[in-house]
């Protein structure tokens, strides 16, 4: 699992991880901007909680979800000398996560969807560097999916940025991501895994970032509030889009 920040394995994936882990499979995260010292440690309790086997960290730093937040988004990096992931090029993250890729040898790897999930820069370059990591790390077995998500549930919290005001057409810490232009390009979810049962084990381990959840997006921070019950409804089934499975390998067969 490669994710841009410190709760994206949680709150974005935390009941497929356990789901996977469930089902024996040893699941390894790789996290590219872990944030500060108390954020990284927060990282692996909850993946302690997830059943994540293995942790590592990258040292890049967490960009901006608009530009006039450069700022303020400094103030919650590691080091302020550590380079915001939107304005990394793309084949040096690539290099950096494919050594991971190549070390480990998975056979499956799981990362953003290539919209950015809600339409943050950093995970819509994630997604980028992932999916060219895989494409050259020389593995022929191993399987790149992105995470979907419901068009709906995208396009209307979409919709609530536009009307609080923001440019959705520019996004990131340079304004250099376009949402609608990316979901326009995207493909729609190929396999969706029931992960209703594991939701109790995901909210423990959404715990660790009460901080970060109030400083979500208003879908996140409505849904997180909600009875495990409600959750069900919205996040019972992850849904993944195959990017990358080599020919002879049915899309779902590691699922």
């Amino acid at each position: 699992m490669v994710v841009a920040h410190a709760d994206d394995e949680t709150l974005l994936a935390g009941g497929l991880i356990s789901k996977l882990v469930s089902d024996g499979q040893d699941v390894r995260v790789l996290c590219l901007a872990p944030g500060n010292e108390d954020r990284a440690q927060r990282l692996r309790y909850a993946c302690g909680v997830l059943g994540v086997n293995v942790v590592e960290t990258l040292r890049y730093s967490e960009g901006a979800m608009w530009p006039d937040e450069v700022d303020k988004s400094m103030c919650h990096t590691r080091r302020n000398l550590d380079p915001q992931l939107a304005v990394v090029p793309v084949a040096e993250m690539a290099s950096r996560i494919g050594g991971r890729i190549t070390e480990f040898e998975p056979d499956v790897v799981i990362t953003h969807s290539s919209y950015g999930d809600y339409g943050h820069a950093d995970h819509a370059v994630v997604y980028q560097a992932t999916k060219l990591a895989v494409e050259t790390s020389g593995l022929d077995g191993t399987r790149l999916y992105a995470l979907e998500w419901p068009r709906w549930l995208v396009q209307f919290n979409a919709r609530l940025m536009s009307l609080s005001g923001r440019d959705i057409r520019r996004m990131g810490s340079e304004g250099q991501f376009n949402l609608p232009m990316s979901l326009r390009e995207s493909t729609y979810a190929e396999i969706v895994i029931d992960v209703s049962e594991e939701l109790r084990v995901r909210r423990i381990a959404s715990r660790w970032y009460a901080s970060e959840i109030a400083r979500g997006p208003l879908p996140l921070r409505l849904l997180e509030r909600m009875p495990l019950i409600v959750q069900r409804v919205f996040l019972g089934k992850t849904r993944l889009c195959a990017v990358i499975v080599p020919e002879g390998f049915d899309i779902a067969s590691s699922f």
